[in-house]
């Protein structure tokens, strides 16, 4: 019976320390002062229109 608390102990023990892990990469990723190159994507839909009605 000892051996089966213990055992539930160490999967307890692995399972928090995993989610500890993972929030805070989680955080350290959210806080970076870096900002990442935003791509924006322009509007070509009139460019379509335009040549179908060119056609």
């Amino acid at each position: 019976m000892k051996s089966l608390r213990k055992i539930i102990a160490l999967f307890i023990f692995i399972f928090i320390t995993g989610i500890i892990v993972t929030v805070v990469s989680i955080n350290t990723t959210l806080n970076e002062k870096n900002p990442k190159e935003v791509v924006k994507a322009k509007d070509s839909v009139y460019l379509i229109k335009a040549a179908k009605k060119a056609v």
